[in-house]
């Protein structure tokens, strides 16, 4: 095999050097999973890059991320954004590569998926691809590194796509908080500053120097002893040690210092400061924020995701329960903030109702009431061995996870911590240190605090500069702080108690003789209720899914019935909430959640205890209680959600609309008028129709013998006793769109970006239409991307993806754009259309069999857990395809695709058009450059 910029003994030396760093190395071994059968090696090249090699002999995908300890805290002042810039241009071209789109083709060819994020302190690069095509990805990913091009003719293109990006979102609220929280942040901290970057921050006016500026940011801070790489393939390790060798030795070394923020985030003129800030949806958020000593030195204790765990709580004595009780909250969330050098952060943020937000200072009150009460129990060491052994098992019996984002992960950790601990650290808990706890537990008071109160009402006297957010900041009383500092303890705030739901039989059940791959039908069954099995010894894991499903007639019934079953699932979800909190903690997950056809339940989690919690759920199901006081909070609550829906990001809003047509769904305007009137007699009356008469269907896959499947699924069908079960699961239809009428939708979005999405339809549902409609989108996809977006730069939100609705296959074309507009993006696509067609008519065998075998590869892609399989059953079931075999059946029809097939399935879905777009409030004709000849 030829080397490349490596000679044949210079190659075996690097591979001497690292095999030596490789076993000082692992005289700190990593800590794997007992469930974790892939093998891991770590080496230091002799430019210093630390490389993290998995070898996964079973990996139908490879994965790779690097990790630049360098983000938006090293911007210049001058340059806002350089960073974020840097990242987008990196992709585009090197010296070996020169061309902007090739990177992006190739692993999309290939079966493959690719993105880059920029944090603060950190920059990451990542893709994956068909293990089969590893090296040839890695060879052009590290030129990255390397010799990257930063072409001059695309520095101005990029910025605009920078823009477009802020663009997308300078109406998000999460973004626009932040933003006004910035301004209560130390101005000498890096977080304080505006980091996405724009046309303004990122100006080209004089020839040459943003290019220059950019050039420098890469040389200043882009070293490989700053950088950090992980790579996973099913090649064994020596041979992955070889490629981290010969692609990535020659990224230069430059010994740079760590960068590292020493600057305090909050100065001490800035606590017990309250924001409040103008949201544009209709939300309601108090968060309280609180600075402490920095807890990375604590691994093994863990100070602030304790306290944040007891905090966070939603069981039985919970700050939250008795907020919800008081009707003044709808959820709660509790975290560790950033954690820099000296300092750390504690978060609380609390969703409001409207009574809440007229009671903000009593609800600190109760804050810092449970607060005192956990000062003065402490966190019991009984406590801490229950988390403990909560993370212990967690980790023995870990799932893997795709390996893209498996990847990114570890390649951020190995920045911070030991090789130990690369793998454990999240579940590592062995040091009680009550003392430790009480001194973190310290700086979570009232004179420690900074407070940001949002909402719609807000009226602010101050505006935010790059998100126009409105807010204004005061001073806190000292007489409101001496009220909370001595907030008295309340007996119904408490410590949670011990968790009911932490298994205790882990054993893996044997394996069943029959050695089946798909689940199978169980018999004894009433009629109207299908429950299939699958005993899944392939994960070795306790942990099983049981999932069931109640399908009736009702739920086509328009608005009024969708309203109903969302108003009702929530509220059984809510009932729930204190016993399915624990659960969740225990490692057995449940969600209860409406659909098209019905309701459906999916458990998922250690298996000891599952059959408990799917009664207890059915039973409540069956006889909710119908709490006026819940009903009343919920129904709010859904219909600020109804309202905020207007308030999404124009492409998701074309997509709504898309799906309201295409499958008939009530408009958001009829929910509305529904959800306005609804009433709790309705929704009562509503249950008992629906189990007057249903369809149940079940799945129960994992760790659980049939015996045991039918035992969970008789207390099922004996809990919710419907009344009669039938065979009455309605049919969902898709709109077949005309080939004689080019359908068009117009919607009228607030916001300021023009959107459009072309749909195009197949004419059937058959797997060979299926199959050549997923060709077209492979082969579509990055050449879309790298002409609308990369080229003409019509806006940051560009792509071309394949949607199926009720087995018909189509592609949906999107683009949203902040300076084009709707007509011109139109015309575009529609030129890019008309170029492709010759492109297609001539492909090479070559090319066609590479997509062919990408798709193919994707259809295939191994279930790396088990909830993933168990999902991609449940789609069998509901799709009716009960042989389990709708993969075999589309690779089948794969295989035989031409590229005939191609050819006349393109204009098949040319011919059958959906035209939804929205003008954007911004957008003029006046502000669009000319876009290329064509």
């Amino acid at each position: 095999m030829k080397k490349p910029a490596l000679t044949f003994v210079k190659y075996w030396i690097f591979a001497l050097v690292a095999a030596f760093a490789a076993s000082s190395s692992l005289a700190t071994p990593i800590i794997k999973s007992e469930n974790d059968d892939r093998l891991y090696r770590t080496i230091t090249l002799p430019n210093q890059l630390q490389v993290l090699l998995i070898s996964d002999i079973d990996a139908d995908k490879a994965a790779v991320s690097m990790d630049v300890a360098v983000g938006s805290a090293a911007n210049p002042d001058s340059r806002p954004g350089l960073a974020h810039f840097l990242e987008h241009m990196l992709f585009l071209g090197t010296k070996k590569h020169p061309e902007a789109g090739e990177y992006q083709a190739f692993i999309q060819a290939h079966g493959g998926s690719h993105n880059a994020f920029t944090a603060l302190t950190n920059t990451n690069y990542f893709f994956d691809i068909n293990a089969a095509d590893l090296e040839p990805a890695i060879e052009r990913f590290s030129q990255f590194f390397i010799s990257p091009l930063f072409s001059e003719n695309y520095t101005d293109r990029e910025r605009h796509a920078v823009h477009s990006e802020y663009r997308a979102k300078i109406r998000d609220d999460g973004r626009r908080i932040y933003a006004a929280n910035q301004t209560l942040i130390n101005p000498a901290h890096p977080a304080s500053r505006f980091a996405v970057g724009n046309l303004d921050t990122l100006p080209n006016d004089k020839s040459g120097q943003l290019r220059k500026d950019l050039l420098d940011f890469y040389a200043q801070h882009y070293s490989a002893n700053r950088m950090k790489l992980v790579i996973l393939g099913k090649e064994p390790l020596d041979d992955l040690q070889a490629l981290a060798i010969r692609y990535f030795s020659a990224i230069e070394n430059k010994a740079l210092p760590k960068f590292e923020i020493t600057a305090p985030q909050i100065l001490p003129s800035n606590l017990k400061t309250k924001i409040e800030i103008q949201t544009l949806a209709d939300i309601r958020q108090l968060a309280l924020n609180f600075t402490t000593p920095s807890d990375h030195p604590y691994l093994q204790s863990k100070p602030l995701q304790l306290i944040s765990s007891l905090v966070g709580y939603e069981g039985e004595g919970s700050l939250l329960a008795l907020l919800k009780e008081k009707g003044w909250a709808t959820g709660l969330g509790a975290s560790p903030g950033a954690t820099y050098k000296y300092e750390s952060s504690f978060h609380v943020s609390i969703s409001l109702t409207p009574s809440g937000m007229e009671h903000t200072d009593e609800i600190i009150a109760l804050f810092f009431s449970f607060i005192e009460s956990l000062k003065q129990t402490g966190i019991s060491e009984t406590l801490f061995k229950e988390e403990q052994q909560l993370g212990k098992t967690a980790f023995q019996f870990l799932a893997e996870q795709a390996p893209i984002h498996y990847v990114t992960q570890l390649a951020q950790r190995m920045q911070e911590l030991a090789p130990a601990y690369w793998l454990n650290s999240p579940y590592v808990l062995s040091e009680y240190e009550p003392a430790l706890y009480q001194q973190f537990l310290g700086y979570i008071s009232p004179e420690n605090m900074t407070l940001s109160v949002q909402a719609p009402s807000i009226q602010g006297d101050t505006k935010e500069p790059y998100y126009n957010t409105s807010y204004r900041t005061s001073t806190i009383e000292e007489g409101l702080i001496k009220k909370w500092k001595q907030a008295p303890i309340l007996p119904e705030l408490h410590i949670r108690g011990n968790n009911p739901f932490i298994a205790e039989n882990l054993a893996i059940k044997p394996a069943p003789e029959d050695k089946k791959s798909t689940p199978s039908l169980l018999n004894h069954t009433p009629d109207g209720v299908r429950s299939w099995h699958l005993q899944d010894t392939l994960y070795n894991t306790p942990k099983a899914d049981y999932f069931f499903t109640l399908l009736t007639p009702l739920a086509r019934e328009g608005a009024d019935a969708t309203v109903g079953l969302n108003l009702y699932t929530q509220m059984v979800s809510e009932e729930l909430n204190k016993v399915l909190y624990d659960a969740d903690m225990a490692g057995l997950s449940a969600s209860i959640y409406p659909h098209q056809r019905g309701i459906s339940v999916r458990i998922s989690g250690y298996n000891d205890k599952l059959g408990s919690i799917a009664t207890l759920i059915a039973k409540t199901l069956r006889a909710p209680n119908y709490s006026p006081q819940r009903f009343a909070r919920i129904l709010t609550a859904y219909k600020q959600q109804l309202k905020n829906a207007e308030k999404e990001k124009p492409y998701n809003q074309l997509f709504r609309v898309g799906y309201e047509i295409l499958l008939q769904d009530a408009p958001l305007t009829e929910l509305q008028a529904a959800a306005d009137s609804y009433t709790l007699k309705r929704l009562e009356a509503l249950v008992e129709t629906l189990f007057t008469e249903v369809e149940l269907r079940t799945l129960s896959h994992g760790n659980l013998t049939s015996a045991e499947a039918v035992k969970i699924n008789n207390d099922l069908i004996t809990t919710l006793s419907p009344i009669n079960t039938a065979a009455i699961a309605p049919a969902l239809t898709i709109k077949q769109l005309n080939d004689t009428h080019f359908e068009k939708v117009n919607i009228d979005i607030e916001h300021n970006d023009s959107a459009v999405i072309l749909y195009m339809q197949s004419l059937d549902d058959s797997y060979q239409a299926r199959a050549s409609t997923a060709v077209l989108a492979e082969i579509l996809s990055a050449p879309f991307y790298s002409q609308l977006r990369t080229e003409e730069q019509l806006g940051y939100i560009v792509f071309a993806s394949p949607v199926t609705l009720n087995k018909i296959s189509g592609i949906s074309f999107v683009v949203q754009s902040p300076n084009t507009p709707a007509d011109t993006v139109v015309s575009r696509m529609e030129y890019f259309f008309d170029q492709f067609t010759p492109t297609l008519e001539t492909l090479s065998d070559d090319s066609f069999e590479k997509f062919q075998t990408s798709v193919l590869n994707r259809i295939n892609e191994q279930d790396v857990q088990l909830t993933s399989k168990t999902r991609r059953f449940w789609r069998e079931i509901d799709q009716n395809e009960w042989k389990f075999d709708s993969r075999e059946q589309l690779s089948s029809a794969l295989k035989k695709l031409t590229k005939e097939d191609l050819v006349k399935q393109w204009e098949v879905l040319r011919r059958h058009k959906l035209l939804l777009s929205s003008q954007g409030r911004a957008v003029s004709e006046a502000s669009v450059a000319t876009p290329p000849e064509g």
